[in-house]
């Protein structure tokens, strides 16, 4: 009887495999929409990147579109238009973004639908108290470490969003000055709820309205400027970076795959706003 049983089991796989069908469905074409993409700040002139998009199991490179009218508002107003430099991307250096004023973009180009957004940079985070004190690694007390603590007055009534890097100017590897970025490891009382690339995002869900010293570590740089900057972005902003480092993951089967949050009307893309506070800390 066991004998039978493995063999069995030995010929299980064969009948399974043979009763497999492999289906070929041809998935309808879906009209070209443009893609835009821009990270607004008071801080910086306008730029915005334009490309095409395309079907989902494509392998080729994203056509940058060149031939886009890219229109600027500041409410129902029209302020100017964006010029094409390269690539694909628009810029413009007649005015600059203004802190909690809100914008919207229009873009069309020949062969897509014109689109739209609006959004809007927020205020700068109100931060204050800045201290730096040297501190030694809980992994390893030999490595140094500097501890960054302020005060953050979070505003009352409304979600607020925050992200925060570190960086350092260095030439080491390329000769050339470049951003080396630091990693921060988040004390209490709060986390950081996700990252992105260099970015520690966190909302204000923890401390909602309410004045909170934050705390981060970094290893201690000796003789360098470390550039702290503490954004505080738009819903829309926030929104875009999660769905977007949620999807990153979906290859992780314990991760539920989603859309990318999008505000672009008739098209696809992020039009965001955000306002940063850097302070300059040597060691």
């Amino acid at each position: 009887m066991l004998t039978r049983k493995i063999l069995f089991l030995l010929y299980l796989p064969l009948l399974l495999w043979s009763c497999t069908d492999i289906v070929e469905l041809e998935l309808p074409e879906q009209e070209p929409q443009l893609v835009v993409n821009s990270m607004f700040t008071p801080d910086s002139a306008w730029s915005v990147d334009i490309s095409a998009s395309q079907n989902a199991l494509s392998n080729a490179p994203y056509e940058q579109v060149q031939n886009a009218t890219v229109e600027v508002y500041q409410g129902s107003k029209y302020l100017f238009n964006l010029a094409h430099t390269r690539n694909g991307k628009y810029k413009s250096e007649e005015a600059l973004p203004k802190a909690l004023e809100h914008y919207t973009l229009k873009v069309s180009a020949p062969g897509f639908p014109a689109c739209e957004a609006s959004n809007f940079a927020p205020a700068l985070p109100a931060t204050r108290a800045l201290k730096v004190a040297r501190a030694s690694s809980s992994i390893d007390p030999n490595i140094p470490e500097a501890e960054v603590s302020f005060v953050l007055d979070d505003a009352p009534n409304t979600q607020n969003y925050y992200a925060i890097s570190a960086y350092f100017p260095d030439t080491a590897y390329t000769g050339e000055a470049y951003k080396n970025y630091v990693g921060l490891d988040f004390q209490a009382p709060i986390e950081q709820e996700f990252t992105m690339g260099n970015s520690y995002f966190f909302s204000d869900k923890l401390i909602d309205g309410k004045a909170t010293t934050l705390k981060q570590r970094y290893t201690l740089i000796e003789g360098k400027t470390v550039y702290l900057n503490i954004a505080q972005i738009s819903p829309d902003y926030y929104h875009y970076a999660r769905t977007l480092v949620k999807q990153s993951y979906n290859d992780n089967f314990m991760t539920t795959p989603g859309p990318v949050h999008n505000n672009i009307r008739n098209g696809l893309g992020i039009f965001a706003g955000y306002n940063t506070v850097t302070y300059h800390i040597k060691h």
